[in-house]
């Protein structure tokens, strides 16, 4: 036998509990790092439910005084139906589904039946659905022509879609001992909102962030001077962390030349209740999942209609870090002049650039001075004022988002 010819097909029941449910629930759900929503009613909402400031009050026998409510914020996630489809030659197909039963201890060749080939297919074509779910999820965007848009992912909701409650920031690369990634999430953390730093109590804060910067940060902890930083460079490290908040490589170097215009490389501070994905299989009519063999094509085909997308819900609960096109920046005051210096890189991503700076009190004195953007090249400006504490570019992206950069004070 060299073909797999029995149809597999999964629809009601079956496609929940056989296939889809093993996959996001669980170990594999908590592998996302994120909230999953599975099969919950429609509308599908994402819920956030914020603790009340003070239920106490002095005690009387006057009845019934109620303390603050807790607070909740919904948010309706975006659903939209989606086809996942495969196909293989024949032959191909065979030796897959064959290599991953030959894997497995407890099956006896003497007599294999229909059950573990059903499982073999279940778990290739899952394992596809899967990794581009998780994709879409972060690089997702509707409007791209193909690849990724079946819904909008992550990154385009956060940058695209920008909110004045979020905090935006820009960063640069530099130096080979990674301290610029270990500087980045320094910075993320102490220009998060108050009400993001308040959850860190509770164990769901996270960094999501590009590979370039996870090791770049790992690079940084290696050049620790003391023993256990050279054990954990020979042994490796399972998880890295900041101030105790888990850093999450999400491994999408992979899809980098298929985005279009979206980062490359960013970081997102997040509590991971804040994100959520939603993936429906009972409320859609046409849901099923279906593996056959097609004669005349002579190759296997398997397809999955299900519905899914993502959102998240309180934009003052995010960080959000994108690397921007500045190679050096600075800005110093002489008593009497600001002056702003900026090397520009690659500056095909930035439509526009502003800088505005604060005296030792606190009080803006220099609002939105426009910066010319040179490719390859530096420009300079100079406005009066005196007593100069901080300076910060506002640099906004082709993309429509706006992000900040601290200008270092020389």
């Amino acid at each position: 036998m060299s073909y797999i010819e029995n149809i597999k097909s999964y629809s009601g029941h079956n496609l929940d509990t056989i296939f889809f449910r093993p996959m996001l629930t669980g170990e594999s759900a908590e592998d996302l790092g994120i909230k999953v929503l599975y099969n919950v009613p429609m509308p599908t909402m994402l819920n956030f439910w914020r603790r009340p400031s003070n239920v106490l009050r002095k005690f009387t026998n006057d009845g019934w005084k109620s303390g603050d409510r807790p607070q909740k914020f919904q948010k309706m996630i975006t659903m939209h139906k989606v086809k996942a489809e495969c196909s293989y030659r024949a032959s191909d197909y065979f030796s897959t589904v064959f290599e991953l039963i030959a894997a497995r201890p407890d099956v006896n060749f003497e007599d294999l039946s229909g059950t573990e080939l059903e499982e073999a297919e279940t778990t290739l074509f899952r394992a596809a659905i899967a990794e581009s779910i998780r994709a879409t999820m972060w690089y997702g965007d509707t409007s791209r022509s193909n690849g990724y848009n079946t819904f909008d992912g992550f990154v385009k909701q956060i940058s695209k879609y920008h909110d004045s409650d979020m905090v935006s920031i820009g960063f640069g690369k530099g130096g080979n001992d990674g301290k610029w990634a270990e500087n980045l999430l320094k910075q993320m953390w102490e220009q998060s909102n108050d009400e993001l730093k308040q959850l860190r109590s509770e164990g769901n804060l996270a960094f999501f962030v590009t590979s370039d910067i996870y090791n770049a940060y790992e690079n940084s902890l290696d050049n620790v001077a003391i023993e256990a930083a050279y054990l954990a460079r020979q042994t490796g490290r399972d998880q890295l962390f900041y101030r105790g908040i888990p850093v999450v490589d999400l491994h999408l170097g992979a899809y980098e030349y298929n985005i279009g215009d979206l980062p490359k490389t960013f970081a997102l501070l997040t509590d991971r209740r804040n994100l959520a994905l939603a993936v429906n299989t009972s409320e859609f009519p046409g849901s099923e999942v279906r593996m056959w063999y097609n004669p005349d094509m002579m190759e296997n085909r398997q397809r999955a209609v299900f519905a899914a997308g993502c959102d998240y819900l309180l934009p003052e609960l995010i960080t959000w870090a994108v690397e921007v096109p500045v190679v050096e920046a600075s800005a110093s005051c002489d008593g009497e002049n600001l002056s702003v210096d900026v090397l520009w890189g690659n500056t095909s991503q930035v439509e526009d650039a502003y800088v505005s700076a604060y005296d030792t009190s606190g009080e803006l004195v220099c609002d939105s001075e426009e910066v010319e953007v040179v490719l390859g090249g530096s420009a300079s400006m100079q406005y009066e004022m005196s007593s100069l504490s901080k300076a910060v570019m506002t640099i906004k992206l082709t993309s429509g988002s706006y992000v900040q950069y601290n200008l270092p004070i020389v």
